[in-house]
C-alpha cells in the first residue's frame, strides 16, 4: 500500500520516527513528497580508464564536488551528476521508499535515476540526474527536483535483513557524499563469472 498525504502526515505527527526532515506541507502531494536540491552536487568526471571493481575502486574518485552559487548551475546536455537532497529520510522497518521523477523535468530532458530505500535506511540521498535533452537547464538550491513515495510492506522483514543491520550498508546514515565501493568478496559465483566475461570482452575490443 502506497502512503497517501494523510498517511505521510500521520507518520510525521504521530510517531517518534522523523520520516522526512525537514518537512514542509508545501512539498506534500496526494501520494508523494517533493524533494529538493540542497545546492551540493557531485559532477561525474571522465577518467579515461577501465574501472575494475576487483580493486575495491571507490567511485567517489570519479566525481567533483561542487557547491551551486547564487547564479545557479548550468546543467549541460550529456552531463551526469548526483544532487544532494535537502531532506533526510528515516525509513521505519515496515516501509520502503522510492525516488521518482517529476513530469516537468522529464519533459525538459532530465532523467532522474530510480532509487530504492530499504527498511531502516537513514540518511540524506544523493540522486542521479542525467541531461539527455538538447538544451542547457538551470539548476538551483531549493529546486524540487524529484518526488519520494512510501510503501507499506505486508509484514516486517527479518531483522537481520534490515538495512541498518547489514554489514555492507555503505550508505546508512549518509550525510556528506560517499562514493560507491565495489566489493568483489561479496559477489556470487555467477557475478564473478559475468565480471570476468566483461573484462575479457573489453580487452579484446581494446586490442
Amino acid at each position: 500500500m502506497i502512503l497517501s498525504d494523510k498517511d505521510i502526515r500521520k507518520y510525521i505527527q504521530d510517531t517518534n520516527i522523523p520520516l522526512i526532515e525537514p518537512f514542509s506541507d508545501d512539498h506534500l502531494q496526494a501520494a508523494s513528497y517533493d524533494v529538493s536540491m540542497s545546492g551540493n552536487i557531485s559532477i561525474l568526471k571522465r577518467l579515461g580508464k577501465l574501472i575494475d571493481p576487483a580493486d575495491e575502486f571507490d567511485l567517489g574518485d570519479t566525481f567533483e564536488n561542487v557547491r551551486i552559487g547564487a547564479n545557479g548551475y548550468l546543467f549541460s546536455p550529456g552531463e551526469y551528476l548526483l544532487a544532494e537532497l535537502t531532506e533526510k529520510v528515516k525509513i521505519p522497518n515496515n516501509l520502503i521508499a522510492h525516488i521518482r521523477p517529476r513530469t516537468r523535468f522529464t519533459r525538459a530532458g532530465i532523467l532522474v535515476a530510480d532509487q530504492h530505500c530499504n527498511p531502516t535506511y537513514e540518511g540524506r540521498l544523493h540522486i542521479g540526474l542525467y541531461n539527455i535533452g538538447l538544451n542547457t537547464i538551470l539548476l538551483w538550491p531549493g529546486l524540487k527536483i524529484a518526488q519520494i513515495l512510501f510503501e507499506e510492506l505486508s509484514s516486517v522483514p527479518s531483522e537481520e535483513l534490515w538495512y541498518q543491520n547489514k554489514k555492507d550498508a555503505a550508505f546508512h546514515q549518509e550525510d556528506s557524499f560517499r562514493g560507491s565501493i565495489f566489493h568483489e568478496t561479496k559477489w556470487t559465483e555467477d557475478e564473478k563469472k559475468l565480471y570476468e566475461k566483461m573484462v575479457s570482452s573489453f580487452d579484446k575490443e581494446a586490442k
